[in-house]
């Protein structure tokens, strides 16, 4: 009897092993990530032409900013990001007017459950499918740009207005994508960074927005902390409900894989360099990269690329990353 990919998962979440690893492999959709159709489409035939475990569901990073006003637009980025034209916040009496939404009022939030609804209907049953939702401090981020860490330190308590309000809208978007058959979160902490704020600055001025936000998620099977930037504040792992971590292991700052699953005592999707080999290199050194994180993530691994790969990955790399999961013994 065939394994799904669904059974694959939930024995990597638990520890376990079976038939194989599972893996999973993600990018942005351009253009495309503007029409949810168009969306889904793209997606299910990347999953498809891989035959990949997961799908990992990868909107545009500013889908959750434009809900509150800002402007972007797609000028060719190599990974699939967006361009800010505008951001309506620009000094520190902004954030006193940004508000709660309804997330069936915004239509750059509506759209994104309804790729989830699309998915599910195209996928069936048997394919977890992670929708990925940003952390409150990370919409704030792109709402203001850079200035947002002095607005934190300097003017407080007009930042944590709009985090509240952000939050409230966050976790009404989590309950509305798992109701819309998602299977869990991929909950992006992008500024969970010591280059950005330290570990206990973060704890003590964000991680309660977080954990609000991921309690409305704990009903989900899947509920991953990805950290973005290098140096992770990967502690923060173990003081959020999550059952799963992904960070730039191959980035400065680290750490590897096996050193991160001490660290948060969590299953773990990663395991390649998604601006090394399988961008830069050839079926060689992606099938040597996929062997060596195995043996370094083993059970409880997804195997995938530590962040969305570029766009200009060859193909036959991305084929051969999966060929290469599917020849791996199951321990």
């Amino acid at each position: 009897m065939s394994v799904t990919g669904r059974e694959r998962v939930l024995a990597a979440l638990a520890g376990e092993v079976t038939d194989r690893p599972p893996m999973t492999l993600w990018r942005h959709w351009p253009v495309d990530d503007q029409d949810a159709a168009a969306h889904a489409r793209s997606a299910v035939a990347h999953h498809d032409s891989l035959g990949l475990d997961l799908l990992k569901i990868t909107p545009s990073a500013s889908f959750m900013s434009e809900a509150w006003g800002a402007r972007t637009e797609y000028r060719g980025d190599v990974m699939g990001v967006r361009d800010y034209s505008f951001r309506p916040v620009a000094g520190p009496e902004d954030w006193l007017r940004l508000e709660a939404i309804d997330v069936t009022d915004a239509p750059s939030l509506s759209r994104e459950v309804e790729v989830v609804r699309l998915l599910r209907d195209r996928l069936g049953p048997d394919v977890p499918l992670l929708p990925t939702v940003f952390t409150p401090l990370s919409v704030i981020r792109y709402l203001a740009g850079e200035r947002f860490v002095a607005d934190l330190r300097m003017h407080r308590s007009a930042v944590d207005r709009a985090l509240d309000a952000v939050t409230r809208t966050t976790v009404d978007l989590v309950r509305a994508l798992l109701g819309a058959g998602a299977d869990g979160i991929y909950f992006s902490l992008f500024p969970a960074s010591a280059a950005v704020l330290s570990l206990t600055e973060y704890r003590e001025a964000v991680l309660p927005w977080d954990q609000a936000v991921m309690a409305a998620a704990e009903p989900a099977q899947m509920r991953v902390a990805h950290f973005h930037l290098p140096f992770p504040l990967l502690p923060l792992a173990r003081e959020l409900p999550v059952n799963v971590v992904s960070w730039e292991h191959t980035s400065e700052g680290g750490p590897g894989l096996a050193e991160g699953r001490e660290l948060t005592g969590k299953a773990v999707i990663g395991g390649l360099d998604q601006h090394g080999a399988l961008a830069r290199g050839g079926p060689a050194e992606v099938a040597a990269g996929v062997r060596a994180a195995w043996a370094a993530g083993g059970a409880g691994l997804t195997l995938a690329t530590s962040c969305s790969y570029p766009l200009t990955a060859p193909v036959g790399n991305l084929h051969t990353f999966a060929d290469t999961v599917r020849s791996l013994p199951s321990a």
